[in-house]
């Protein structure tokens, strides 16, 4: 049993204790809310946490459902340059967004490191969707989050070196993780672990006449190869099993307009089964292996080729997941 998932374990009586169910009609529909529950309160024990993130819509919602998560801590965000959000729109966005879940922001490190020769950047128009229709109120004037340096991975790498058991939940493409490893090796070797959502096994080829496996793996396919590599321990969200439509336990938004803009059909379970199964490693099923990526041809695409430590998950319980979302975001269950 994982640190995180004895800390879950322990506090689940009180998160269910916590949390304020959703308002609901007659007929027993969740009435859809613009507020937030008040966030179940963070246990003295928590995970230290840097997240990883492009700031893509579903990461936003992601990234909530681990800001208020008892058993957490996030120390800081880290954005790479080759996602879809970056640090030039990211940063003034994240102040919104902070206001409208009602937390403090967190240190933001902006990413400086370059995408490998093997990748296909996302398309100009998703990233100008993702500032423009995230469903995040840009009228609050929320409070710009404090910027940390001189860059992620350095940032990321001294974190590690001060601070014990820290993990990072990647929710994009793993250009700075990589980074970290390459420019800072032994601070790399002290991160506790990497939980990743990227890739795709037998799954269909996101986009196969670009030769696009899965998105966040092929937007830096090298970086993606390099943490495989790497000796931190590895878990590995691909696309073939995260479950289909709006998960049940986000009945109402969870942050601002998150999930009504018909720009996005979000939140999705995506970035969210990322960061539900770092909670709770039971809500997946995984196979452990030593594992090649396509670098050519289907960027992304995994391959098992031997025994070894690199988990990846091969089925998730979509009733442990909104459960798991239901409690955090005081959302009742239909």
């Amino acid at each position: 049993m994982t640190t995180i998932h004895r800390v879950i374990v322990t506090l689940l009586l009180a998160v269910l204790t916590a949390c304020a169910p959703a308002a609901s009609d007659s007929d027993g529909e969740v009435i859809v809310a613009g507020v937030l529950a008040a966030p179940p309160t963070k246990a003295a024990e928590r995970v230290p946490v840097v997240i990883d993130s492009d700031l893509a819509p579903d990461d936003l919602a992601a990234i909530a459902y681990l800001v208020r998560h008892p058993a957490v801590e996030v120390l800081a965000i880290t954005v790479p340059t080759t996602g879809m959000v970056t640090c030039s729109g990211g940063v003034g966005l994240l102040g919104d967004f902070f206001a409208s879940i009602g937390s403090d922001p967190v240190p933001v490190a902006c990413g400086a490191a370059e995408r490998g020769e093997h990748s296909q950047p996302f398309p100009p128009a998703w990233t100008g969707a993702s500032l423009t229709s995230s469903g995040v109120d840009r009228s609050l004037g929320g409070k710009v989050p404090p910027a940390v340096g001189p860059d992620a991975a350095t940032y990321l790498a001294r974190l590690a070196d001060r601070v014990s058991g820290l993990h990072v939940v990647a929710l994009g493409p793993l250009t700075e993780i990589a980074e970290v490893r390459h420019a800072h090796p032994a601070s790399y070797e002290r991160l506790a672990g990497i939980i990743s959502m990227a890739g795709i096994v037998d799954a269909e080829s996101h986009d196969a006449h670009l030769g696009v496996g899965e998105w966040n793996a092929a937007a830096d396919a090298d970086a993606f190869a390099s943490v495989l590599a790497g000796s931190v321990p590895l878990t590995i969200v691909p696309d073939d099993p995260v479950p289909d439509g709006r998960p049940a336990g986000l009945a109402a938004p969870v942050v601002s307009r998150l999930g009504t803009d018909p720009a996005f059909t979000t939140p999705a379970f995506w970035d969210l089964a990322t960061a539900g199964t770092f909670t709770d490693p039971t809500a997946a099923t995984y196979e452990t292996g030593t594992w090649d990526v396509d670098l050519d041809q289907d960027l992304g695409r995994l391959r098992r080729t031997g025994d070894g430590t690199v988990r990846v998950v091969t089925g998730l319980d979509s009733d442990v997941l909104d459960r798991a979302y239901a409690e955090v975001f005081g959302t009742e269950l239909r």
